[in-house]
């Protein structure tokens, strides 16, 4: 998914205006207007953890130990693991597979290199031996471990890497046959290490169950469906609270786009005609999807903040609850022009953005795009669904794991 991690390809001059740009692209999971990624981002935690919305693809779990441990061998081993990175996109480039590529369009001038970006999740898959241990102490460990032996030579205990990860092909970095299709015996080794550290979650349910390509959002998708016991509590939760405030993402940006109207704006084309269409059109499937009357609130949060292992903010815990209390005693056809709702969504922005809040400051305005927080909340589920469709190719493939 090229429009995630386009920013990390454009120059520092280019970088301001990108991300107004990638703030399209990434609506459905980053922006949080309504101060609710506090609720959002553990439940993402939960279906599938470790994972980002910046995760592309999921051989990066494997180049980047590859290019740590051969790095580990150098003299400079911080500078070479940059070096290596840089080399490796340049291979990945030449290949047939190569859509996901972080530097597809900067090549070795990317800013951003993938460590940055998969170090977590590393950690999360205990890829990394010591999930606490940083870039440079991973390099260090290594070196210090296997006394300057490198993947393809030499598995210990005490390396920063997992000992049975399976060998790099032969001319990595330089040549990857196959650019991100994974090895068969690769994509086996990582289903393990996703089975074994992650049980019973969303995540490891779709190592076994593979997902379709297309579907938008996780309760969309058949496999999604078919999980059982915890991790299918968690996903019912996850798709009830997308459902619900859903409806107030789209009034605040009704709210916007009357103002953007009133200030004299036109470079969007009719905005309040169209969030006035998403609300009655939401209004209509809520309750073909949500029974309101039965869905706990208190479950929710207690989840959330078992997750978190801290209190959800008395901000966000009063408006989800007084928005769900709202939904249920309003007439939901009617709620664009609902004067008690619109006061609850303006106060939310209010409290969660402070002196950034747009409603009630014509000057904000001027920069609205057309959409600020606007998608219905999918948990990451683009990343995760592209990782994991990846993962039962590689199943799925007569190459295995130490095939050119």
């Amino acid at each position: 998914m090229p429009s995630l991690v386009a920013w990390l390809d454009a120059s520092s001059e280019e970088q301001r205006r990108m991300r107004d740009i990638i703030g399209l692209f990434t609506d459905r999971e980053s922006r949080d207007e309504l101060g609710l990624s506090s609720i959002r981002d553990p439940l993402g935690d939960m279906l599938f953890p470790g994972t980002s919305v910046l995760h592309t693809r999921a051989r990066y779990l494997l180049l980047v130990p590859w290019v740590y441990a051969r790095a580990s061998t150098h003299g400079n081993p911080a500078a070479e693991a940059d070096n290596l990175e840089r080399t490796l996109i340049g291979a990945i480039r030449k290949t047939d597979d190569n859509g996901g590529l972080i530097g597809m369009t900067a090549g070795a001038a990317v800013r951003t290199l993938p460590s940055s970006m998969y170090w977590g999740l590393l950690g999360r898959l205990q890829i990394r031996t010591d999930p606490s241990a940083s870039r440079a102490d991973a390099l260090a460990e290594h070196l210090a471990a296997n006394g300057g032996g490198d993947l393809d030579e030499v598995g210990t205990q005490h390396s920063a890497w997992h000992t049975s990860i399976p060998k790099p092909p032969p001319g990595f970095p330089k040549e990857l046959p196959g650019g991100f299709a994974l090895r068969r015996g690769e994509a086996e080794w990582l289903r393990e290490r996703i089975l074994t550290t992650t049980p019973g979650t969303l995540l490891a349910h779709l190592t076994q169950d593979g997902p379709g390509e297309d579907s938008r959002a996780p309760w969309e998708d058949p496999a999604v469906l078919r999980a059982t016991g915890d991790a299918r509590a968690v996903l019912d939760h996850a798709r009830v609270f997308s459902a619900v405030v859903h409806g107030a993402q789209l009034l605040y940006n009704l709210i916007l786009a009357e103002a953007y109207e009133a200030a004299g704006y036109d470079a969007v084309t009719n905005p309040v005609d169209h969030y006035r269409q998403r609300l009655t059109a939401w209004a209509t499937r809520l309750p073909e999807h949500v029974d309101l009357r039965t869905w706990s609130v208190d479950g929710l949060i207690h989840r959330v903040e078992l997750q978190r292992g801290q209190m959800v903010p008395a901000r966000t815990r009063r408006f989800v609850t007084a928005w769900t209390a709202l939904l249920r005693h309003s007439t939901l056809g009617d709620l664009a022009d609902n004067g008690e709702a619109r006061a609850l969504v303006t106060r939310s922005e209010r409290e969660s953005k402070g002196a950034q809040a747009r409603i009630g400051d014509a000057k904000r305005l001027v920069n609205w795009s057309g959409g600020s927080g606007a998608g219905a909340l999918a948990y990451r589920w683009n990343s995760v669904r592209r990782m994991l469709v990846d993962l039962h190719a590689g199943l799925n493939t007569q190459i295995g794991a130490n095939d050119a």
